[in-house]
């Protein structure tokens, strides 16, 4: 296989998209078989990328946090059409707008444009239907992004800061729309998050340390970031563009963690190329490392690519990636027409804030990990990485 075609495009996206450094693996069937980097971790101080560099993965953290509650769908913790009030009782009767639904906001979360979703409602009446596991798992619960709501200062002014407790203050959302009816980009998952503790007894970061990190060896996969130099100085500096496309140099911290306390199951993780690319390897190969450890069966990996949208939801998600449909926790291809894709139906993946993007594709056993450390990008990018990639392998 010759990559250059891959490359050639990675160093485009450097030189023309005012991207501080790209970062790049690529696995097929548990063989690395292309990895590159290139341009400055920190732009002030002129440092070159060395490869080993630490990322706020944001919502790469949710193909993570639902491989975790897959694990324990398959010991039997719960049913997909189970009632998330079965749960937590707290989400038995909610609230729900008759407001038009903002789905263009979602857009701009996943490319790091906005770092928060808000929106007006008008508290007048209750949700028909429940709120089941699978609206989790879709983002068709109704729920939204908006960090900065009542209920969730209100939580955090009452000292109530662990996963558990503010999961639990979301409960006081309105919804804005029926559960199990349209898609919303939304803190779904961080609610998944919760349930992982539920289940398993364990914190979030603990439970995926011992059943994912640990058994794959991904050694640089975590959430807080520890007080620890020699990790903290591998942290690549974040950035994002102004309306000028100029560089701003942002906090080296995750808004998602709500509190010292919180771990995100939608967007706290941070981790390194080398080690996503460990997992992403091992879902492409249908649940099993490049160590032999089994993370997923195939049948649930199958399960998880598999879309779950029709109708209105599909249509809402169509605004964010054409072509493509949603399935636990993961776009999924369904339709080469509109996705200008060259991956075959049923490539899966997700992406964050930051620019991170992720593939896989079971049918080749391939999956390719791309990390970069600016906002407010474009999503042609993964597109244009992505038949990069299949026009190396034809």
């Amino acid at each position: 296989m010759d990559f250059t075609k891959l490359k050639n495009c990675l160093d485009e996206i450097l030189a023309k998209s005012n991207t501080p450094s790209v970062d790049c693996i690529v696995y097929k069937n548990h063989e690395k078989v292309f990895r590159y980097f290139a341009g400055l971790s920190d732009i002030e101080s002129n440092k070159a990328m060395c490869g080993n560099e630490l990322y706020f993965i944001f919502s790469m953290t949710k193909m993570l946090t639902c491989t975790a509650a897959l694990q324990l769908f398959e010991q039997g913790a719960f049913s997909m059409e189970d009632k998330l009030s079965k749960f937590l009782p707290e989400f038995e009767r909610m609230k729900v707008t008759s407001d038009e639904l903002d789905t263009d906001a979602a857009a701009k979360i996943t490319t790091g444009a906005s770092l928060g979703e808000s929106s007006t409602v008008n508290k007048n009446g209750y949700a028909k239907n429940p709120i089941k596991i699978i609206d989790l798992f879709t983002m068709r619960a109704g729920f939204d992004y908006n960090l900065s709501d009542d209920s969730i200062k209100n939580a955090l002014a009452s000292g109530k800061t662990s996963t558990l407790d503010l999961a639990k203050a979301l409960s006081h959302k309105v919804l804005g729309f029926e559960p199990g009816t349209r898609f919303r980009y939304s803190l779904c998952h961080d609610i998944l998050g919760a349930l992982v503790e539920i289940w398993s007894g364990k914190k979030l970061g603990d439970y995926m340390a011992e059943n994912i990190f640990e058994p794959l060896g991904m050694s640089s996969t975590f959430f807080p970031i520890a007080n620890d130099k020699e990790k903290l100085s591998r942290m690549a500096t974040r950035y994002t563009r102004d309306e000028n496309n100029h560089l701003q140099k942002l906090p080296a911290e995750c808004i998602f963690n709500l509190s010292v306390d919180y771990q995100s199951g939608g967007a706290g993780l941070i981790s390194c190329t080398e080690d996503y690319a460990i997992f992403l390897d091992a879902l492409s190969c249908g649940g099993v490392g490049k160590n032999g450890y089994r993370i997923l069966s195939e049948k649930t990996v199958n399960l998880m690519k598999t879309n779950y949208l029709c109708g209105q939801a599909l249509e809402d998600f169509n605004k964010l990636r054409k072509g493509y449909g949603y399935g636990l926790g993961v776009r999924t291809h369904i339709d080469k027409t509109q996705s200008g894709s060259l991956s075959p139906i049923g490539e899966f993946g997700w992406d964050g804030a930051a620019g991170a993007f992720s593939m896989v594709d079971t049918d080749n056993k391939i999956s390719l990990t791309y990390f970069q450390h600016c906002h407010n990008w474009d999503v042609e990018m993964q597109t244009k990485i992505r038949n990069a990639l299949y026009s190396c392998l034809t």
